[in-house]
């Protein structure tokens, strides 16, 4: 098993449990209200240890409670803390999470010490980076600081693995650095200005991103529709597991936790998102980021139990 490090933000997770979500203007009476560790990084880094993985996670949070909160949830699920640094000139980065019965959410992101992360700050962790198999990247902290992470991976020969999210301007900088690249259809009409609304169009935008940066594969992740892998000999959907979603909040942290985990044990990208589909499919019948994020014995049981529904996966 090749180790991973995973180079991303740490949030503190507000989360409001409501009937619906609010419109503009609009107040309404939340149900529950929860805090959970949260952050794509932090999640993506958790989801990777609980499946089994090694994992450091590099990233900046504040001095305060909420920074204690994401390093023991790090710490529990067995995470290597080697590269969390603590900023005392800056607050955790949080996130305001309104999660309607749907499962469907809105969220606010004050990312606080997340873009303090600079580059700089990866100078002293250069033996650790260099000794990745894979560097898991996203876009909740500056971008200079996760391209010089993917430089310093490159060099050393580590599978670069992007998860575009939330889009940003310049993400095709970091595409053309990286080997795998995982958007939902938002990021991947973002970054090609392609429309996604159809499967039809969902290939096109993919094949179009693929072929622009060089990439080894795009998987493109489509919420209740499913996946789609694309690499330069050919494409496939796969479907998503039709279970009660109560909450989507982690989902595309947990698909990418699991391609991580499944990369790092030499599977290809295909059984990888497979894989990884079990593991985002596990996580949305749970409430929280992390907390939804499952063990391999957890899938296991979920397998067990939901046999039946595995069948056009597998």
């Amino acid at each position: 098993m090749k180790p991973i490090v995973v180079v991303g933000s740490l949030n503190a997770d507000f989360v409001i449990s409501t009937p619906k979500l609010p419109r503009e203007g609009e107040t309404i009476l939340g149900r529950d209200f929860n805090l959970f560790p949260g952050g794509k990084g932090a999640n993506q880094s958790v989801g990777i240890a609980r499946l089994g993985g090694t994992v450091t996670h590099v990233g900046k949070v504040g001095c305060d409670d909420q920074a204690f909160l994401l390093r023991d949830s790090l710490k529990q699920a067995g995470v290597n803390l080697a590269g969390v640094i603590e900023d005392r000139s800056s607050h955790t980065g949080v996130a305001f999470i309104q999660v309607a019965d749907t499962g469907a959410n809105s969220i606010v992101v004050v990312p606080g010490a997340n873009m303090r992360l600079l580059p700089s700050d990866l100078l002293p962790l250069e033996s650790l980076v260099n000794g990745a198999g894979i560097i898991v990247l996203q876009n909740e902290i500056p971008l200079e600081t996760s391209l010089e992470a993917a430089r310093m991976g490159k060099k050393a020969g580590a599978l670069i693995l992007y998860n575009p999210a939330p889009v940003q301007k310049d993400s095709g900088r970091l595409c053309s650095i990286a080997d795998l690249v995982v958007p939902n259809e938002i990021e991947l009409a973002g970054m090609t200005g392609l429309r996604v609304g159809t499967e039809a169009e969902v290939r096109i935008a993919a094949e179009t991103l693929l072929s622009a940066h060089r990439l080894s594969a795009v998987i493109v992740t489509l919420g209740a529709r499913g996946s789609l892998i694309m690499h330069p000999s050919g494409s496939e959907f796969l479907p998503a597991l039709p279970v009660q979603v109560r909450d989507t909040t982690a989902a595309g942290d947990a698909f990418v936790a699991g391609l991580a985990v499944a990369l790092s044990e030499g599977k290809d990208f295909g059984e990888a998102a497979r894989f990884a589909t079990v593991v985002a499919g596990y996580s949305v019948t749970l409430l929280g980021a992390q907390p939804s994020l499952p063990t391999r014995s957890d899938l296991d049981r979920f397998r067990a139990q939901n046999a039946d529904i595995f069948a056009p996966l597998f």
